[in-house]
């Protein structure tokens, strides 16, 4: 971090350089006084007519364009089937500027293309969520959406890949408004065979209202991918390159075509290449002593598409229909040696075990939804859901292991192992919304039904002689079965012209079902569960000023244990290591409320707490001797304090900055079995921040950064973080796009934890492949006549984010 620290002071020191800027709003409405819905807005300098900020207007025709700063300045407007409409000039001095009215005219040709070529800002700050725009960072190119979600403001990937929100797992991840259907190492490779150039914002939603399911005790992380709304025959394609330790290889095609009737849509996407990650893990065990140092890869080919369709029968109603799937072949892997002694000398008993690991799996993923929309002009909107899912993993892991003895008459010892883990998940879901107006608010109320299965398998074979023999002792079978039914009301108002409320209640009955088959007998081979819980949401929103805004949100949250944790049975994962599951995991329950204040829609401020009832947390314990292994556990409760500062601003015509720094205060309590006492407290900041330099000709420079510093649960983790810096060039009437960036510019992908409990004591380190040169060309092709997006989600949402690989 001696690097990283100073330069990401010098990164991060513009935060306190600070333009003033006003906002310029306006009403869009044609001859008949109808408004103008999505009609595209563009503020442009009187002097040179060069645009300075361009948005679309809402659907109710208003508009409201924030950054301008002082002086004179026109407005064009342009909206399929009216003439351009281009203001006279104006000035902005000291004040915001509001056009009552702008008419337009009918044009009786035919408009042959609007052109928008304003990009959005980097990060928005909404009443209910923070919203990364991927689009908008050229060091984001080439990036998977792992390593973007660590770029990410408030979230962490730790050392084993999973997913933190201010220090603390929880957070459920969504791909395209559904879940993914994965979790733990099978959610990573998802995330890392996801690409850049398919992904077009994170949203990162902390208390969702009643309307979302219950699930995830911090929040909602959605992976929004691209999407077109330009009339007419359009697509775009990206090609891509990483060089690193080795090359890595990317491509997609997304092809769209949308008239008054129907919009069909379909893309491919492929990803290749090799990743590589070194570790060195020290740790001490009844006095014996365990260095171990590896050296790992992880292949991967991912194949990705999707197709669907929207037809609008009418003005109000619309069907729709969409599938996407994904092949992943993923062979991770890699060398350790480990060397085993009495601690601090050299005893006749040490031995060094070699290991050389490969663990090839395929994997398939596909998803299916019907959708009816209906939405009329009165406020009445309904929204129906049918979904299908199913996820196929079939995954082997070869384990040769040979000791070799410090003593010489000792011939060295071989042991070697295979484990055969195939996985099957469906999913079924149905569920419907709807709203209506309800005195001076809208009242939304909807139910849904969902149906999971899931079926896990894992075989242990012995290699003796070549021959793999199943050891019955190590092998099962373990099936599960959930079914919840859910109903929801919420309703929001306006009260004055400064206050708005919201309020509502889910109600979720949870019924599940643990059938484990194995050779030899268990206590635990079923375990019958139903609860029935309610889950309250609230907001309260004040707008004090044109400039201060003010939140108050509160929500209750559940987070289910992932299927295989509810796994009894205990499994290898390498010679020294097993992993067992806990079939009496209890859901977290979390209650959790955030106050924020945004000033100038530019800086916002927030605050929050959160406490967790029965939060899990992955414990290593000792298995006998020599051997350890992990277990997820339920803590007594956890309480989190964090607080958010971030700004996004205009500092010169041709300098934007954003920053975020974030800070927490966790606490984690439990007296556990055998004696374990967990009493931990951290207190720990995260920060990351871009600076965009837009140079002559169409060329931009980049310079972004992140930094997490030490943090504690049961383990305490290192600081890490890193650097990156990028040039874009536009060319072919800005069609074109080539970005190049470099990561990782001073070497410090590098983290680790240490940890002492339950006798065993544990110091590891690890380095990943971070420091690459990334190249990726963008083509935009067809018609870019804009028009309304369609906004749907669909109805899978909590059940597929729990499958987690064995």
């Amino acid at each position: 971090m001696k690097h990283l620290l100073p330069a990401a002071l010098i990164l991060f020191a513009s935060f306190y350089a600070h333009a003033q800027d006003y906002n310029v709003s306006g009403n869009v409405r044609n001859q008949q006084d109808e408004p103008v819905p999505y009609a595209a807005v563009s503020v442009n300098n009187s002097a040179d007519s060069a645009l300075i900020r361009a948005d679309v207007a809402d659907d109710h025709g208003l508009f409201r364009i924030s950054g301008i700063g002082s002086g004179k300045y026109f407005i064009r407007i342009s909206s399929v089937g009216s003439k351009l409409f281009q203001s006279p000039a104006f000035e902005v001095t000291d004040s915001d500027v509001n056009f009552p009215v702008f008419k337009l005219l009918a044009d009786t040709q035919q408009l042959n293309e609007v052109k928008v070529t304003a990009a959005r800002p980097l990060i928005e700050v909404k009443n209910d969520r923070l919203v990364f725009n991927i689009e908008g960072s050229i060091n984001a190119t080439g990036s998977n959406a792992l390593e973007l979600l660590q770029k990410s403001p408030g979230v962490q990937v730790d050392k084993d890949e999973n997913i933190l929100v201010k220090g603390k797992t929880g957070v459920r991840i969504y791909i395209d408004g559904r879940p993914s259907p994965m979790s733990g190492k099978d959610l990573a490779s998802t995330l890392k065979s996801m690409n850049s150039a398919d992904i077009e914002a994170i949203e990162i939603i902390t208390n969702p209202s009643a309307k979302y399911d219950a699930a995830g005790d911090l929040g909602i992380i959605n992976i929004r991918l691209k999407k077109n709304v330009k009339l007419g025959t359009n697509g775009n394609l990206s090609l891509g390159a990483m060089l690193g330790i080795t090359p890595k290889y990317n491509a997609s095609l997304n092809l769209n075509h949308r008239d008054k009737k129907i919009n069909v849509f379909g893309s491919y996407g492929f990803n290749q290449g090799a990743w590589h990650n070194t570790t060195y893990d020290d740790q001490v065990l009844n006095g014996v002593a365990y260095n171990k140092i590896w050296h790992g890869i992880w292949r991967d080919t991912t194949h990705s598409a999707k197709i669907g369709a929207d037809y609008f029968i009418n003005a109000k109603n619309t069907l729709g229909f969409s599938a996407n799937g994904r092949i992943s072949n993923h062979n991770g892997g890699g060398q350790s040696e480990t060397f085993i002694s009495r601690r601090l000398h050299m005893e006749g008993d040490s031995l060094m075990l070699y290991s050389q690991t490969s663990n090839p799996e395929k994997n398939k993923n596909l998803n299916i939804n019907l959708n009816y929309h209906y939405a009329d002009t009165t406020g009445h909107e309904l929204n129906i859901d049918a979904d299908y899912g199913r996820f196929v993993s079939r995954g082997v892991s070869y384990q040769p292991n040979k000791y070799f003895f410090s003593l010489d008459e000792k011939e060295p010892l071989e042991k070697n192992y295979v484990s055969k883990t195939p996985v099957g998940i469906t999913i079924r879901s149905f569920k419907a919304d709807y709203e209506q107006p309800l005195k001076k608010g809208k009242l939304g109320y909807g139910f849904k039904l969902s149906d999971v299965k899931s079926d896990n398998t894992f075989d242990f074979f012995n290699v003796v002689s070549h021959v793999e023999v199943i050891d019955t002792s190590r092998s099962n079978r373990f099936k599960y079965t959930e079914r919840v039914y859910a109903a929801y009301a919420n309703y929001n108002v306006a009260i004055g012209k400064k206050w708005d409320l919201q309020a509502g209640i889910r109600a979720e009955h949870t019924k599940s079902l643990g059938d484990l088959t194995s050779f030899k007998q268990n206590a635990l081979d079923k375990v019958d569960t139903t609860y029935l819980n309610f889950f309250p949401s609230g907001a309260i929103s004040f707008k004090a000023s044109k400039n201060h805004n003010w939140n108050l949100n509160y929500s209750r949250r559940i987070n289910r244990p992932s299927y295989q944790n509810l796994n009894p049975f205990e499994y290898r994962i390498d010679e020294l290591v097993y992993s067992k599951g806990n079939p009496f995991l209890k859901p977290e329950y979390a209650n959790s409320f955030k106050l924020t204040h945004v000033y100038k829609a530019k800086l916002t401020t927030s605050l929050g707490y959160r406490r967790t009832r029965f939060p899990v947390v992955g414990l290593r314990i000792p298995y006998d001797s020599s051997r350890t292994y992990f277990i997820t556990q339920n803590l007594d409760h956890s309480e989190s304090f964090n607080l958010d500062v971030s700004i996004t601003t205009a500092v010169t015509k041709w300098w934007d900055i954003y920053f975020n720094i974030g800070g927490y205060h966790n606490s984690w309590k439990a007296a556990l079995p055998d004696g374990l006492i967990i009493n931990n407290t951290t207190t720990a900041f995260n920060m990351n921040g871009q600076n965009t330099f837009k140079l002559k000709n169409d060329w931009t420079l980049e310079l972004t950064g992140w930094y997490n510093s030490p943090y504690r649960r049961i383990d305490y983790n290192r600081g890490m973080g890193m650097m990156d810096a990028g040039i874009q060039k536009k060319f072919w009437k800005s069609n074109a796009t080539l970005k190049v960036s470099f990561s990782d510019i001073f070497h410090t992908a590098r983290g680790g934890y240490e940890s002492e409990y339950a006798g065993i004591k544990t110091n590891l380190r690890f380095r990943f492949e971070g420091q690459m040169l990334k190249i990726n060309f963008n083509y935009r092709f067809g018609s870019k006549e804009i028009n309304a997006a369609r906004n749907r989600r669909t109805g899978s949402e909590d059940e597929l984010n729990r499958i987690k690989g064995g």
